[in-house]
């Protein structure tokens, strides 16, 4: 298990440094208007941001796995879920990083063929479903953590998790950049600041989880 923990925690901090790596080079794109997805396509580097999506795919495989075996959060009904919701990501993710973009704007997916729009459409579900999905499984181990803790520091590690799948959705779907004096397209900067906090709960959850799988009671083969 401490292999499995080792893996989880590689695998979040270089998700992190490939999806910086792969934003360098010389290119047009913009990271305040162009999603990542457009980057995963077009980037000179795209090929780390695609491995930063599969590596954070295995991070919340890794959550998963940790949170069951564990019982970080009980052995209620909804403690089941967490496995679910953590594969669900992790499925979303895999179709981002299979299905490529193939137009950044719907005009350009109008002027497409059917390939182009069935790759598209992929795409498209595989985000939804990772986006939601993740949202979901924050809120739920925040939820449960404060519930199945009766220490205070466990409780607020817990409503910390909590706030970040509101405020991850807050930073995806509002124009908050424009009050701080973005201009043009701002798709860029909501995408990045939302999936950033959403990596920061991931972090918190997986530290949560390493701390508990680690404690001396437990033994390691």
């Amino acid at each position: 298990m401490r292999t499995i923990i080792f893996i989880g925690w590689i695998s979040v901090v270089t998700s992190l440094v490939a999806m910086v790596i792969g934003h360098l080079g010389s290119h047009e794109l913009s990271w305040k208007s162009s999603q990542l997805s457009t980057y995963a396509a077009t980037a000179p580097y795209d090929y780390f941001i695609t491995s930063s999506i599969l590596l954070f795919s295995l991070t919340l495989l890794i959550i998963g796995i940790l949170v069951s075996k564990y019982q970080i959060i009980g052995t209620n009904f909804f403690a089941h879920l967490v496995p679910a919701l953590s594969g669900a990501s992790a499925s979303g993710l895999l179709m981002l990083a299979y299905y490529e973009e193939t137009a950044k704007t719907l005009i350009l997916l109008k002027q497409s063929g059917f390939w182009a729009i069935r790759i598209q459409s992929f795409h498209d579900a595989g985000l939804l479903i990772f986006f939601y999905s993740s949202l979901l499984l924050v809120m739920l181990l925040g939820v449960l953590t404060i519930l199945h803790n009766s220490k205070i520091l466990l409780k607020v590690l817990g409503g910390l998790i909590l706030s970040m799948s509101p405020v991850s959705y807050f930073l995806m779907t509002t124009i908050w950049p424009k009050l701080l004096g973005f201009e043009g397209i701002t798709v860029g900067v909501n995408q990045r600041a939302s999936l950033f906090c959403m990596w920061l709960a991931i972090v918190l959850i997986l530290a949560m989880a390493s701390n508990k799988a680690l404690q001396p009671t437990e033994y390691f083969p």
